[in-house]
């Protein structure tokens, strides 16, 4: 019996579990926990302002973002004569169809129509919202050593930036950011990606100082 009882014994018994320990549960660590959402920044209607972006708010561009617009503000002066082209074509077309020849205008004439638009162009998107349509894309803005740039202002900066495209690249090699129409001007050209603010902030402020 004592056999007996000693083989059915360990068949009698309930099996153990072990008991439940801290360890049998993984701990929960920062991976485990689903990833937050990228922070957004609060919409401004007409603009959107990337996260990474918003520290250099008020600092002078570089030069990089200042040939990229100034690149489409050529584009657009471009589109505009071309524009100013075909409708000239039009009105001589209907003038005399039967004898239409496209017009010819000299290289020199050119250049003369596409300075005078550039400076126009310049002259009023700087004095009306200080940014032209390149520097909107790009989010920049043109400002003055006391804010936004009169008319007078704009267009001797305008006149200066045509007749003298190159100074753009004395960005390069300037601490301040500045080009050479800047630095003579006492102008800066800011990242501004709301746009239209006549008081400058304090880092606004302290980008034009100098």
């Amino acid at each position: 019996m004592q056999t007996d009882d000693q083989a059915l014994g360990p068949a009698s018994a309930p099996p153990s579990t072990p008991p439940s320990t801290p360890e049998s549960t993984p701990p929960s660590t920062p991976e485990s926990t689903p990833p937050s959402a990228s922070p957004t920044v609060p919409h401004v209607p007409g603009s959107a302002v990337p996260a990474e972006a918003v520290p250099v708010q008020g600092r002078r561009a570089g030069v990089v973002s200042r040939v990229l617009a100034d690149t489409v503000d050529a584009l657009v002066v471009v589109a505009a004569l071309t524009a100013g082209y075909l409708g000239f074509a039009a009105v001589k077309f209907l003038w005399k169809s039967w004898a239409f020849t496209w017009p010819t205008p000299s290289f020199l004439l050119m250049l003369v129509l596409g300075a005078v638009t550039a400076v126009a162009y310049l002259t009023v998107t700087w004095s009306t919202t200080g940014r032209s349509y390149g520097k909107h894309l790009i989010g920049l803005r043109v400002v003055g050593p006391f804010g936004r740039l009169g008319v007078p202002g704009a267009f001797v900066r305008a006149t200066f930036c045509v007749a003298f495209a190159i100074g753009i690249f004395w960005v390069a090699v300037s601490r301040e950011n500045r080009s050479v129409q800047d630095v003579v001007l006492r102008t800066s050209v800011i990242y501004d990606w709301l746009g239209g603010h006549d008081v400058p902030s304090p880092a606004e402020r302290a980008a034009r100082r100098g």
